[in-house]
């Protein structure tokens, strides 16, 4: 169940949406400003947030950067009086919407679904990337990689390199490049090591490898298809 959590000196929005039968599906909860601890009421929210301002905007701007460092839950402001300067000043701080107050419970009901579609269609934006080569999958986010649907051990330094090397398949990198890559400076045979132990985990035959090629004197280079 999604929940709307609402942060006001007097119990009074809370009571007005309870109006509405459009919210059925929704728990509600309120808190004064005093009770209200964003690391322990925001930490796991799913749904929407509701702030209603009370205080000087000085002190109101804070607020809202401590929840963006908490979450990227929707954050609907509703005050007393509109006013553009500070509605600007507060959308650029994190919140999704400033309203005036007071305001129906439909209408507000409306736009807690509509920002909570927003978030959730970021979401499915910010799925998981994939990347196929071949019969190797590499889950970017994740920083997971499977060969023909069986998931390899792969370190951080290794993955990091995988996913450099496949960024400039075609081309050539260095050795140079791949040390910057995992701030190594110093020993270029650790590269090799690195590439090696790639080679184990995503190549079927590793002595004769069809991915991660090496170029005499030059360094390596990924090949998405392997050519004879």
């Amino acid at each position: 169940m999604e929940q709307v959590v609402i942060v006001q000196e007097k119990n009074e929005i809370e009571s007005a949406l309870l109006q509405s039968n459009q919210f059925d599906l929704y728990k509600i909860s309120t808190y004064p400003y005093r009770e209200f601890k964003e690391e322990v009421h925001l930490g796991f929210l799913k749904g929407c947030l509701i702030l209603k301002k009370s205080r000087i905007l000085d002190e109101f701007i804070p607020i809202i950067l401590r929840i963006r460092r908490i979450t990227n839950v929707p954050i609907i402001l509703l005050v007393e009086q509109y006013d553009t300067f500070e509605a600007a000043i507060c959308m650029e701080a994190g919140a999704d919407e400033y309203v005036k107050y007071p305001i129906h419970p439909r209408d507000l009901s409306a736009r807690i679904k509509a920002v909570m579609r927003r978030s959730y269609q970021d979401k499915i934006e910010e799925k998981e990337t994939i990347i196929h080569v071949g019969n190797i999958s590499i889950y970017v986010n994740r920083e997971e990689v499977y060969r023909s649907n069986n998931r390899v051990d792969i370190n951080a330094r290794e993955f990091a390199i995988l996913i450099y090397l496949v960024k400039k398949a075609g081309r050539i990198v260095t050795r140079e490049e791949l040390m910057e890559v995992i701030s190594v400076y110093k020993n270029k045979r650790l590269i090799d090591i690195y590439i090696h132990g790639l080679r184990s985990k995503i190549e079927e035959l590793p002595n004769f490898p069809k991915y991660i090629r090496t170029i005499k004197g030059k360094g390596y280079r990924f090949e998405p298809v392997y050519s004879n």
